[in-house]
């Protein structure tokens, strides 16, 4: 049986709380997180990337110098690619794809991974249920000084209509603020503790269990 301590607005831990095997007891697989990650993050890269060809420099169109007669290899404009200043070939244009896909099932496997893992080293913690938030960032200040040593980050659970717990928590820097339907397996890997509320843990574990 696995079980995560609830967390109240003072930093007192209270009840333990079960968890779902099925969603956070598997043996973690670090090839499957780590092909989940490498997807989300290339889905997340941007096509910035331009060089110009020799007909978007702008270069005279005038030959250098003439066809025959001087002893020296036939050139015409000065855009052409092998001189400094010229166009580019083969350069990317702006229109790369970097998408990549996974399986449905392969996603979700790979969710359930990252989570076992951070259940498994106990950096998973449930917001106790009687707790009611009023959207004020100082009424999280002492759970955050609780779960939290250094530089490291939490990733907030929070129910889809509660509102009021994201608006608390999303202007820390050190806080990611996620839904269960946007949780994805980069933000638990890089956040060093996930912090739920009793709804968006039961969401969650709904979600992983269809």
């Amino acid at each position: 049986m696995i079980s995560i301590s609830s967390i109240n607005t003072k930093g007192e831990q209270g009840d333990k709380v079960k968890l779902s095997e099925k969603s956070f007891g598997v043996i973690a697989s670090s090839d499957l997180t780590a092909t989940a990650v490498q997807v989300y993050l290339s889905n997340q890269r941007k096509s910035h990337a331009k060089t110009k060809t020799r007909s978007e420099v702008q270069k005279t169109t005038a030959k250098m110098y003439k066809q025959k007669g001087t002893g020296r290899a036939r050139h015409g404009a000065y855009s052409a690619p092998i001189f400094v200043g010229g166009g580019i070939a083969h350069g990317p244009d702006g229109t790369q794809n970097y998408k990549k896909k996974m399986t449905k099932k392969s996603i979700k496997m790979a969710l359930v991974s990252a989570l076992s893992e951070k259940a498994s080293g106990n950096n998973i913690f449930v917001l106790a249920e009687e707790t009611k938030l009023k959207g004020k960032t100082k009424e999280v200040s002492i759970i955050m000084e609780k779960l939290l040593s250094g530089r490291e980050k939490l990733l907030v659970v929070s129910g889809n209509k509660e509102d009021l717990v994201r608006r608390a928590f999303q202007n820390v820097s050190s806080v990611t603020v996620s839904t269960p339907n946007q949780l994805n397996t980069y933000n638990i890997i890089r956040n060093g503790k996930l912090l739920f509320t009793s709804a968006a843990l039961k969401e969650t574990t709904e979600l992983l269990e269809k």
